[in-house]
C-alpha cells in the first residue's frame, strides 16, 4: 500500500495504512476519527494513539458497511467514544449487516458486529461539523464538512486519482445519486477533499 503524501490542513491527520482512509481530526482538545475501517485495521488505529497520546472522544461513520465499520466495535470496547452514524444505517449497525448483490461478493469473509449504542446524525451534538447526505455509493452515504478548515470527508461518494473524480459503477447502488453527490461536493470548491480511497485533493 503506497503512502499517502499530502500536505493536510492544520489539525487533520490521517491514520497510516488502513483499507479505509481514516481521519482524525482535533479541536479544543477534542479528538474525533472519521470511519474505523475493517476489522484487521484495528491494529494500526491502535498503534497510532497510542503513538500519539490520544484517543477518540468521536467516531463518525460516512457510511454502515465492514471497510467503514469493521473494526468500531474494538475502538468502542477499548477507548468508549460516542458514535454517529447515518439515520438510515441504524438499523444496520445495531443487528450487523445483510449484505446483498456486489456488496455480498465483496464482503465475503468480512463482517462487523453490531453496537447498540450509537446515534443518528441528527443528535449531533458537534456544532462545527456539517453533515451533508452524499447518496450514491450506498443510499446512506454521508460527507463531513469542517467549514473553519475548509476540508470535507467524502467517504465513498467518488474516488480520487490523478486529480481527476472517479464514480466507480460497479460499487455504486445508485449512479444518478452518485452523479448528483458529486456535483454537490463540487459546488463546494474551493475545498480541501479528503475520501475514502484515491488521493486528497485540493479543488479550486
Amino acid at each position: 500500500m503506497s503512502k499517502i503524501v499530502f500536505n493536510f490542513p492544520e489539525t487533520i491527520d490521517m491514520i497510516p495504512g488502513t483499507v479505509v482512509h481514516t481521519y482524525v481530526l482535533k479541536r479544543n482538545g477534542t479528538t474525533i476519527q472519521i470511519d474505523a475501517g475493517i476489522q484487521a485495521d484495528f491494529n494500526k488505529i491502535m498503534d497510532y494513539y497510542s503513538a500519539t497520546g490520544s484517543s477518540p472522544d468521536y467516531v463518525l461513520i460516512t457510511a454502515v458497511d465492514y471497510i467503514h465499520v469493521g473494526a468500531l466495535r474494538d475502538i468502542y470496547d477499548t477507548y468508549n467514544p460516542k458514535i454517529y452514524v447515518p439515520k438510515r444505517g441504524m438499523g444496520t449497525m445495531k443487528n450487523g449487516p445483510k449484505l446483498k448483490g456486489i456488496l455480498e461478493i465483496e464482503g465475503k469473509g468480512l463482517r462487523f458486529e453490531g453496537i447498540q449504542h450509537v446515534y443518528s446524525y441528527n443528535k449531533m451534538e458537534i456544532d462545527f461539523l456539517e453533515v451533508i447526505d452524499t447518496p450514491g455509493y450506498s443510499q446512506d452515504n454521508v460527507s463531513i464538512y469542517y467549514k473553519e478548515k475548509n476540508a470535507i470527508f467524502v467517504g465513498d461518494a467518488f474516488t480520487i486519482k490523478r486529480k481527476k473524480f472517479k464514480i466507480d459503477p460497479m460499487f455504486t447502488q445508485n449512479m444518478e445519486d452518485a452523479r448528483e453527490s458529486l456535483h454537490k461536493i463540487k459546488d463546494l470548491c474551493p475545498v480541501t477533499i479528503l475520501p475514502s480511497h484515491g488521493e486528497p485533493y485540493n479543488c479550486s
